[in-house]
């Protein structure tokens, strides 16, 4: 008997509480649209991110080679800049560590110049150089650079 009065007593949805339960529904919509577009632009920054580093290793080594006497690839893998009057007889050489290109000198100490490098290539033509960088993701980059020569 009393279960037949519990089935008797449930009448449904009220026209109020559909409508609330919309509403949270719309809520959750539009925040999960939100969030896709979210996760677009941070996967864009990931992208600008790579590539601002790239400029400013470009930046970097074009400070380093303007104020250098002189400049000669060691293999195909290493760059080595002697500085212009330097009372300490400082060079710096630019090479392949790890997964980053990093700038040691050989007073010691080393800097990490572009993270996350696959490979590193230079091609050399009389005092012009051509730089092949294959980054972790598997894009390439390549800029070329005039070394000065040696006195």
């Amino acid at each position: 008997m009393r279960i037949r009065s519990i089935i008797q007593n449930e009448r449904g949805f009220t026209l109020l509480e559909s409508l609330f339960q919309l509403l949270i529904f719309i809520l959750f919509a539009s925040i999960s649209l939100l969030i896709i577009i979210w996760f677009h632009h941070i996967y864009a920054l990931d992208d600008m991110k790579d590539e601002v580093n790239w400029e400013l290793f470009i930046y970097d080594l074009h400070q380093y080679n303007e104020f250098s006497a002189s400049g000669i690839v060691i293999g195909t893998k290493q760059l080595q800049l002697e500085m212009i009057n330097d009372l300490d007889g400082r060079y710096f050489i630019v090479g392949k560590s790890d997964k980053h290109l990093r700038k040691t000198t050989n007073r010691g100490g080393n800097e990490i110049m572009l993270p996350y490098v696959k490979d590193w290539d230079l091609v050399v033509k009389g005092n012009e150089i051509l730089m092949k960088v294959v980054m972790e993701d598997g894009t390439t980059r390549e800029r070329k650079m005039v070394l000065p020569k040696a006195p």
